[in-house]
């Protein structure tokens, strides 16, 4: 069925609903990764309205109920149900009380369609794909998502602390797109200032386990704040919720905030923040915003790529290496608390962006134009979805994305264009 409905787009075939109103694609989405419908992000005009939103896609339309869809808010971003067989019903329940659109495919194919619709053109890019130009748009629009880091870093700059402002940049980027916001809303709640007071508190084992106390207990992940579900018994534990209960602190984020489904052991908030105190410790003598600038200085655009990945790399030790949560021994974990692609992610999307936008703030243009210069040549790091749909749009092969710049840009075009809509605004349009 997923065939089915993404060839009927790409053929450009008459659409309309069950219910009579035209329908046209404006984007029809992406095959989804994560749970939930099956493709994110499609933008559609129905009835000459324009909605952006998530596909699922069945083969009857009872499969909705039968699947448990209705009952599940993690189908409420759905704005549109394709199926090959109507029931006759011209909308879907969602779990919040709307109701959705269906299109029937077989009605589609015996042409029971609204009168008069034109056929939806296929995609514009896919004209231009292949063509000469193609990889220097999606540099241009590297640069473009490079800049608008920047602007956004450069305006936190300005209503906050420097030190603090890397920090949650920081803490951001270690929860991934699952994560960010409670990793943000801890980053405040426990500020950088701090953090800071307890690497002054002693030797290494005392300040680290009175930093990942106070991280582990803010974020709600100790013991004591998770009734039965940990049943280990280990020493470790016991000093955590010691240290915890001397700190004073309170107000932690419910663990409802963090997504942890599907999240891969390596990559638990848990064992994040746990590489973040490691951090901490590591710069205390120069902070995070010395140690940046200095790390910066010593960069090249020949070494400036491994130079900027290993300032925020940290080896798993002591209780994490076997351990991906608070209490959860797993076997076959990398050695890593922050590995090197994640690190090459904090990198792009945070470090060299801050470093142009602190640059303003210190009165140092030279740091921005090496802070570019280092981007634009700096090796990609992992594939992700939305890259590897965007590749397939363009038809290109990965060994094309062979810088971050080049990452950068496709997801710029993704989020900037495809999502909204925009396909005529695009650099890359036929």
């Amino acid at each position: 069925m997923v065939a089915l409905w993404e060839r009927a787009v790409r053929n450009g075939q008459c659409l309309g609903t069950v219910d009579h109103s035209p329908m046209q694609v404006l984007y029809p989405g992406r095959p989804s990764d994560m749970p939930g419908a099956d493709f994110q992000d499609a933008v559609l005009e129905i009835g000459g309205r324009v909605i952006k939103g998530n596909i699922e896609v069945h083969v009857r339309a009872e499969d909705w109920r039968l699947h448990g869809h209705h009952r599940d808010a993690a189908y409420n971003g759905v704005v549109l149900h394709v199926v090959m067989w109507s029931d006759g019903q011209p909308r879907t329940a969602l779990e919040n009380g709307a109701a959705i659109p269906v299109i029937a495919l077989d009605r589609q194919a015996r042409g029971r369609t609204p009168g008069g619709q034109a056929r939806a053109p296929p995609l514009p890019c896919r004209a231009a794909a292949g063509k000469h130009g193609v990889l220097e748009a999606i540099e241009r629009a590297g640069d473009a998502r490079f800049r608008e880091k920047a602007a956004v870093l450069a305006r936190e700059l300005g209503a906050g602390d420097g030190g603090q402002c890397l920090y949650r940049g920081i803490m951001t980027a270690l929860g991934y797109s699952r994560n960010q916001s409670p990793f943000g809303l801890l980053a405040e709640r426990l500020p950088l200032v701090r953090l800071t007071e307890v690497t002054r508190t002693g030797t290494e084992p005392v300040a680290l386990t009175r930093l990942e106390a106070l991280f582990m207990g803010t974020a709600g992940f100790l013991p004591s704040q998770r009734g039965n579900r940990v049943a280990e018994n280990h020493p470790w534990l016991d000093t955590l919720e010691g240290e915890w209960h001397l700190s004073g602190m309170d107000g932690r984020i419910a663990c409802p905030a963090w997504r942890l489904f599907r999240v891969r052991p390596g990559n638990h908030p848990a064992r994040r923040l746990a590489g973040m105190a490691r951090l901490l410790w590591r710069y205390r003598e120069k902070g995070l915003l010395g140690s940046l600038t200095q790390a910066m200085e010593t960069a090249t655009p020949e070494n400036g790529g491994l130079r900027l990945v290993e300032f925020s790399t940290v080896a798993a030790d002591g209780y994490w290496t076997d351990h991906c949560d608070v209490g959860r021994v797993c076997r076959g974990l990398e050695p890593f608390l922050i590995g090197r692609s994640r690190a090459r992610d904090i990198a792009v999307n945070i470090i060299l962006p801050f470093a142009a936008a602190w640059s303003e703030t210190a009165a140092r243009p030279e740091l921005a134009a090496k802070a570019m210069a280092l981007y634009q040549t700096c090796p990609p790091g992992a594939e992700n979805a939305i890259e590897r749909h965007m590749r397939a749009q363009f038809g290109l092969k990965r060994a094309a994305v062979n810088t971050a710049r080049r990452q950068q840009g496709l997801l710029h075009l993704y989020k900037r264009f495809c999502t909204q809509g925009r396909c005529g605004e695009c650099a890359l349009r036929a």
